[in-house]
């Protein structure tokens, strides 16, 4: 297969596994097919055993490059679930991603970086549409799990950075799903004895069970090393225009598919957050192509 059709293919592949994650969140947690602690801890270890299996096919010794990816990856993985319990699946991808992105500028603000006039305009249109989002959120649900995904976009963006000097990526990404995933199982062990104590069943449908292997197998764990795969033959803007495609594309698909209402103020605002998240995000990745020394990938 020709180079550039190898590209489109797995971009085609990533940017479907990437909106699959949230749109089949969305529909095992939000239809209440399982618990979102259960849906963590397996999500992360089927997971964790996709990237084991990888691992020894490719001889592939799992490390971690930082002890707190593991648990930046738990933190997120938690949030994730609990926020597309309470939000949408279009609202929800769109805290998270904002949320993934300040958080990764506002690493780099910290580390002496000054923001071009063009990622300055950008950040006041995301934050505008923020704005205009939270405006129309008026229950205590939606605003809890309004919280709990701009944790989660806070701790997958902490993950990346943590990340950016990983040499071995399979590595690094199988060892933190092993970690986070034994966390995640042993908390869920301490909760069902819980239960069990209270004679209270587990919420877990074979339904939400389907989804979340699913999820964690393919979307999450295969998607990842995928994405890993392409970011070597893309350039940063490319790749930073391929991760904004992804919320639209949930925004897009859940109405039909998860039977969501978009309005037109969840489309203006959603419009003018990913608009104002590209500039900032193209900006920073031209101003990097200009640096002689490398600095790491987003995730």
């Amino acid at each position: 297969m020709p180079s550039y059709l190898r590209i489109i293919a797995l971009t085609i592949i990533v940017l479907l596994g990437m909106a699959a994650n949230s749109l089949l969140a969305r529909a095992a947690l939000g239809s209440h097919l399982i618990g979102p602690l259960p849906f963590t801890a397996i999500r992360l270890a089927s997971g964790a055993i996709m990237l084991l299996v990888l691992a020894l096919l490719t001889g592939t010794r799992p490390k971690s490059p930082h002890l707190l990816m593991p648990i930046m990856l738990f933190l997120y993985a938690s949030a994730f679930a609990y926020g597309y319990e309470q939000l949408g699946a279009a609202t929800g991808t769109l805290f998270l991603f904002f949320s993934i992105q300040a958080t990764m500028l506002a690493w780099e603000v910290r580390r002496g970086y000054r923001l071009s006039g063009m990622q300055w305009v950008g950040s006041g249109i995301t934050l505008a549409g923020l704005w205009v989002l939270v405006g129309g959120i008026s229950h205590r649900p939606d605003l809890f799990g309004m919280v709990l995904m701009l944790g989660a976009g806070a701790a997958w963006a902490g993950y990346s950075i943590l990340g950016k000097k990983s040499i071995d990526h399979l590595a690094a990404t199988t060892a933190n799903f092993l970690y986070s995933g034994l966390a995640a199982i042993i908390m869920l062990a301490i909760y069902a004895l819980m239960k069990t104590s209270h004679h209270e069943a587990i919420n877990i449908s074979l339904a939400g069970l389907y989804y979340t292997i699913l999820i964690g197998a393919i979307t999450s764990a295969l998607v990842y090393v995928i994405w890993y795969i392409l970011m070597q033959e893309l350039p940063g803007i490319t790749s930073a225009v391929i991760q904004m495609l992804v919320p639209i594309i949930v925004v897009i698909s859940s109405a039909p598919l998860l039977g969501e209402h978009l309005t037109p103020h969840l489309l203006g605002a959603g419009t003018a957050m990913l608009a104002g998240i590209l500039m900032v995000t193209i900006a920073n990745k031209k101003e990097d192509s200009l640096k002689p020394k490398e600095r790491g990938r987003d995730l």
